[in-house]
């Protein structure tokens, strides 16, 4: 137990001498043990003690809660995109390479906004429990589940070594793509009329998230070159994640709405048997 608990300590050092002073302390950004040990946790509650705990039961009926919580979600996106927008995008910052700048009178405020935004993160853990609440298990899909463990671990990268400049530009876009998505939600639970209407939109959804991440691929390539003054591991862990992110997005775009392939799949198996 000695020996596990100074690894740990160990390895919140090494990560906290590389990360910025300002967020180095800040709750839940304080080396990385706390940020694995919530993944870890959501995963355990999501694979076993959730669907354990529901196995014997009914489906709970909490549309209210969903409601609310998709408003709220909304509501903060919102914020998060306007307040972003308004620290330095509307006067210093272009598509380019931007560093993270730790002078300029925005960049103190921009820094609580990546930590508001890996707070968020940590809250979208809860939609996983709402589809296993609701014995919604197709839900509780691989890409759901890699999507949100590794958006929140990339969050608290973010806050933690990239609190600023060109770091920013994701949370814009991810801001956006969420105020769509969440407007979706909720129109699809004010009743079947809405539902109808919203499922024509459906893929629709997908297909934004999709460019979203062919966006933030090319943005963050900019890294590579020689007059981009950004870390090489900010390219490293982005690009990774986003590529894997598009091809989960993309094969589950492709075994819902392409009809085409849907059509072929029939064929060969009506041939089969």
């Amino acid at each position: 137990m000695e020996v596990t608990k100074e690894f740990f300590e160990n390895l919140d050092a090494f990560v906290d001498q590389y990360g910025d002073p300002r967020t180095n302390d800040w709750p839940m950004v304080q080396g990385i043990t706390t940020t694995l040990a919530c993944v870890l946790v959501y995963l355990y509650i999501v694979l076993y003690l959730g669907p354990k705990f529901m196995e014997n039961r009914k489906p709970f009926k909490i549309l209210s809660i969903i409601k609310i919580y998709n408003l709220i979600q909304l509501v903060a996106c919102i914020y998060i995109f306007y307040m972003i927008l308004i620290s330095g995008w509307t006067t210093k910052y272009s598509l380019g390479c931007e560093p993270v700048d730790f002078n300029a009178p925005h960049s103190n405020r921009l820094a609580k906004l990546f930590w508001w935004t890996y707070m968020l993160k940590f809250v979208e853990f809860v939609e996983t429990a709402f589809f296993i609440l609701r014995k919604k298990t197709k839900q509780v899909s691989g890409l759901h589940i890699y999507h949100h463990g590794s958006t929140f671990v990339l969050a608290w990268a973010a806050v933690k070594f990239f609190p600023g400049g060109m770091a920013s530009f994701p949370i814009l876009v991810n801001s956006v793509v969420h105020i769509i998505m969440y407007s979706y939600y909720q129109i699809s639970t004010m009743g079947p009329q809405c539902h109808k209407y919203a499922s024509k939109f459906k893929k629709y959804v997908t297909i934004i998230q999709l460019i979203q991440f062919v966006i933030l691929v090319v943005h963050t390539l900019q890294v590579m070159s020689s007059s981009c003054s950004m870390p090489n591991f900010y390219l490293y862990g982005m690009l990774p994640d986003i590529i894997v992110l598009f091809y989960l997005f993309y094969k589950f775009y492709r075994n819902t709405y392409d009809t085409k392939k849907k059509n072929l799949d029939h064929k060969f198996g009506e041939k089969i048997k």
